[in-house]
C-alpha cells in the first residue's frame, strides 16, 4: 500500500486475561514433567490430575476434559523419507504416548488446566484484548528492554513444566530400565531444542543417520509449525514476566539491504570488531552459550541433544560478499500467489505461496532450479549459528525473524481466505499432511487447527504489508482508466472552449448556459 501511495503522489504531480484454576497457563509442548516416570511411560499414558485432587484427571471434574486416545493421521505421505517404524516421530507421540487429555470448548494444556490461545476467564469463555505484535523498531524503550530482558531471563530460568528426552525413545527408560532419560532446562533452551528436535536427523546406529527428514521444513508444514513455536514461547514469556498483554515484536527484513538493522548493541547485538563473526560484549546477548548444535556427534553417539552449552552464538553478515536481504517487492510477488501449496508439496513445488515463502522458489512462484530466498536468505544472511536450522533458533534473531514470515502469511490468509481443503490431506512429506500432529508438540496439535487467521488466535499484526501484484495491477488499471477518462474529458472540453471562443469572435457573444445547438453540415457556416 505504501508504493501505491508513492505511485499516486508521483502521479498526481505529473498530472498536476485472573487465569483458570488459579495457574499461570501453561505451554503445550513435549513433554511435561510430571507425565515423565516409569509408571507414565510404561502405561504410554499421559493425563495428569488437574489440582491437588488426584481424581480430577484432565479437569474432568469441572467438565473440562477427559483421558482420551490419541488421534494421529494414517494417511500416506509422500517425499524422500520411505522408512517406516525406525523414526519416534512417525505417527506422532505414539512412539511415548497413546493417551493424553483432550479437552473440551476452549479449555487447553496437558491437564486442561489452561485456555486456548486468545481466550481467558476461568471457564475460558472470554475472548482477550487483541494482542498486537509491532515492528520491533518501533517498540517504546520501555517495550524494547522488557523484550530483552523477557528473552535473557528465558535464557537462565528452568521451564516450569516441561522437560526434554536424552535418549532415542528406545533407550528412553535408560538400562535398567527404571531411570526416564529426561533433564530440564531453560524456557529458551527448550524453544531451541523443539527446533532440533523436529529437524534432527532419523538414527538408525551409530554414523548412520538418516537425514532426508524435516518435520518443520520443506513441506506446507512450514508456516504452521513455527506459528505454534511462536505462540508458545509467547505464552511462556508472559507467564515469566507476569504480563498477558506482552507480545512478541518482528523484524521487518524486507529492506533489500547489505546490513543488518537489528545487529546493534540496543537490540541483538553487533558484531565484535576483533572477531565480527562474534556479538559485541556491550550486547547481553555476547553471553549466551548455544545448545543443541553438535547434529553429527549425536548421529555418531546415536543419541539426542541434552541441552548442555555447546559453544558461543555466533553471527556474520552479510556473509557473502554482495548478499542482500529480501525486498518488499519480494514480498509483494510472494503474497501475489493464489496456491496456499502445489504438489509434491516440497521444496520443489511451483507457484506455491509456502515454498516462495520458506525461500526455495523464486518469490514469484517459479522453480526452475534451487534458490535461495525470503525466509531462507535471511539465515542465509545472518550466517554463523542462524545457517543451520538445527541451532538456529539459539540466535534471538530467529524469534522476529520467524514473527515477520507469519506476519506475510497471516496476510496472505486474511487475502485469500483458504478453504482447509487448500491444505494437502495426504500425499505431503512426513509431517506435513493437513491432520499430522505437528512434531514434537504435547499435547498433539495438527496443522489444521493453527491454518487460520491470527485474530483466531488471539493476535495480530501492526504492520501494512503491500497487496499483491495482481490487486495492484487491477488498481492501476481501475485508476488508469479515471484517469484516463478524465483527460479524455478534459480535451473534450478544451476543444468545446476552443471552438466557443472562435465563434465568439465572429458573432456577438453569447454564454454558453444559454447556447442553442442546431444540426449543421461542415461546410456550412456558423
Amino acid at each position: 500500500m505504501t508504493s501505491q501511495l508513492q505511485w499516486v503522489r508521483w502521479l498526481c504531480s505529473a498530472l498536476l486475561g485472573y487465569l483458570s484454576c488459579c495457574r499461570a497457563p501453561r505451554a503445550e509442548a513435549q513433554f511435561p514433567r510430571v507425565c515423565m516416570t516409569v509408571e507414565a511411560l510404561l502405561a504410554k499414558r499421559c493425563c495428569p490430575a488437574l489440582g491437588q485432587e488426584p481424581g480430577n484427571v484432565c479437569g474432568s471434574q469441572q467438565g473440562r476434559g477427559s483421558c482420551r486416545e490419541v488421534q494421529v493421521d494414517a494417511r500416506p505421505w509422500s517425499g524422500p523419507y520411505t522408512l517406516r517404524n525406525v523414526d519416534d516421530r512417525e505417527r506422532w507421540p505414539l512412539k511415548f504416548f497413546n493417551q493424553s487429555c483432550q479437552c473440551t470448548g476452549n479449555f487447553a494444556g496437558y491437564n486442561c488446566g489452561d485456555c486456548k490461545f486468545g481466550w481467558t476467564g476461568p471457564s475460558c469463555d472470554e475472548r482477550k484484548p487483541l494482542l498486537v505484535r509491532k515492528n520491533v523498531h518501533d517498540l517504546t524503550a520501555a517495550e524494547r528492554e522488557q523484550f530483552l530482558d523477557a528473552l535473557d531471563r528465558a535464557k537462565n530460568t528452568t521451564h516450569p513444566d516441561y522437560v526434554i528426552a536424552t535418549q532415542h525413545w528406545l533407550s528412553l527408560l535408560g538400562p535398567s530400565g527404571t531411570e526416564p532419560q529426561v533433564t530440564n532446562c531453560s524456557i529458551y533452551n527448550y524453544f531451541v531444542w523443539l527446533h532440533y528436535y523436529s529437524v534432527r536427523d532419523t538414527l538408525l546406529g551409530p554414523g548412520r543417520p538418516f537425514t532426508a527428514i524435516d518435520f518443520s521444513h520443506q513441506g506446507p508444514a512450514f508456516v504452521t509449525w513455527h506459528r505454534y513455536h511462536l505462540l508458545l514461547l509467547e505464552r511462556d514469556l508472559q507467564r515469566l514476566i507476569g504480563n498477558e498483554s506482552f507480545a512478541l515484536p518482528y523484524w521487518n527484513f524486507a529492506a533489500g539491504r547489505n546490513e543488518c538493522d537489528v545487529c546493534t548493541d540496543q537490540l541483538f547485538g553487533a558484531s565484535r570488531p576483533e572477531d565480527p563473526s562474534l556479538i559485541s560484549q556491550n550486547s547481553r546477548f555476547s553471553r549466551w552459550a548455544i545448545v543443541c548444535s553438535s547434529l553429527d556427534d549425536y548421529n555418531r553417539l546415536v543419541t539426542l541433544c541434552n541441552g548442555t552449552n555447546e559453544g558461543v552464538l555466533r553471527r556474520n553478515p552479510p556473509g557473502k560478499s554482495g548478499e542482500q536481504l529480501p525486498t518488499m517487492e519480494d514480498i509483494q510477488n510472494c503474497l501475489s500467489l493464489q496456491e496456499f501449496d502445489n504438489p509434491p508439496f516440497f521444496r520443489n513445488s511451483n507457484f506455491s505461496f509456502r515454498n516462495a515463502l520458506e525461500g526455495f522458489g523464486e518469490p514469484d512462484g517459479i522453480f526452475v532450479s534451487p534458490v535461495v530466498s525470503l525466509h531462507n536468505l535471511v539465515h542465509a544472511f545472518l550466517n554463523g549459528t542462524s545457517a543451520s536450522p538445527h541451532a538456529a533458533a539459539n540466535d534471538p534473531i530467529f524469534v522476529v525473524l520467524h514473527s515477520f514470515t507469519d506476519a506475510i502469511f497471516d496476510e496472505w490468509m486474511k487475502q485469500f481466505n483458504p478453504s482447509a481443503s487448500a491444505w494437502p490431506l495426504e500425499l505431503a512429506p512426513i509431517g506435513h499432511n493437513r491432520m499430522f500432529n505437528m512434531v514434537p508438540f504435547f499435547p498433539p496439535v495438527t496443522n489444521a487447527q493453527l491454518f487460520l487467521a491470527a485474530e483466531q488466535l488471539g493476535y495480530s499484526y501492526a504492520i501494512d504489508l503491500p497487496d499483491s501484484l495482481e490487486e495492484t495491477h487491477a488498481w492501476a488499471i481501475t485508476v488508469g482508466s479515471a484517469i484516463g477518462g478524465a483527460l479524455i474529458a478534459l480535451v473534450v472540453l478544451v476543444m468545446l472552449l476552443v471552438v466557443f471562443q472562435h465563434r465568439r469572435y465572429r458573432k456577438d457573444f453569447e454564454p454558453l448556459l444559454n447556447a442553442r445547438f442546431s444540426k449543421k453540415n461542415y461546410t456550412e457556416e456558423a
